[in-house]
C-alpha cells in the first residue's frame, strides 16, 4: 500500500561537483585609411564699422612628457553677434 507516512530511514545525497575552465582569447587588427578632399569656396562680406575682437594663442611646453587641450566654441547669430570661446593648456614635465 503506497501512501503518505513517516519513515525514520531517510537516505538523501545531496552532492554537487563543478569544474570550470574559461578560456578568453581575442586578436584585433583595425585598419583606418582616411582620403579627406575638401572643396572650400568661401565668401566672407563683412562691413565691420569699428566694432572688431582679434586674439593670438601661442602656447608651448618643453619637457619629455607633454600633453595639449584645446577647445573650441564658434557662434554666429546672424545679424545680432558673433563669438568665439577658447580655452586649453599646454603641459610637460
Amino acid at each position: 500500500m503506497s501512501g503518505y507516512g513517516h519513515s525514520d530511514d531517510v537516505n538523501l545525497d545531496a552532492s554537487y561537483e563543478f569544474d570550470s575552465d574559461i578560456r578568453v582569447e581575442f586578436d584585433l587588427d583595425s585598419e583606418i585609411n582616411i582620403d579627406l578632399d575638401v572643396d572650400k569656396d568661401i565668401c566672407v562680406d563683412v562691413d565691420i564699422d569699428g566694432n572688431e575682437a582679434t586674439f593670438a594663442i601661442d602656447l608651448q611646453a618643453y619637457g619629455e612628457n607633454t600633453s595639449v587641450d584645446l577647445n573650441l566654441v564658434v557662434a554666429v547669430l546672424e545679424g545680432e553677434w558673433s563669438s568665439i570661446t577658447a580655452t586649453g593648456y599646454a603641459a610637460a614635465d
